[in-house]
């Protein structure tokens, strides 16, 4: 495995534009919002719950970009999502664990 550059920071609502624009991705891009995630805003740094949760949407999808936060929500944008569905992806993200123990994926 990798180790992540510690330079590398995850932000949210930095790298999203509409995806609905011509954006030259390779493949589709499939948004999944996130609920229930309070607190993941503060959980950014290397290891902790927010790396995690990138970590697994990247087992089945590149992640290409965080919505805004607002109140334990957002969006993650995936190219090339092979996630069978949200409850697939919901699961994942439940099996991580802290501040996603309970969330929601829609």
């Amino acid at each position: 495995m990798t180790t992540r550059n510690p330079a590398n920071e995850i932000k949210f609502n930095e790298t999203v534009k509409d995806v609905t624009d011509a954006l030259g991705y390779g493949a589709k891009v499939t948004v999944y919002a996130i609920a229930g995630a309070t607190g993941a805003d503060t959980e950014t740094n290397p290891g902790e719950d927010m790396e995690k949760f990138v970590e697994v949407i990247q087992q089945r999808g590149t992640t290409v970009g965080l919505g805004a936060f607002a109140g334990g929500a957002f969006d993650v944008y995936v190219e090339g999502s092979s996630w069978a569905d949200a409850a697939a992806v919901e699961a994942a993200v439940q099996a991580v664990g802290g501040v996603f123990a309970s969330a929601t994926v829609a």
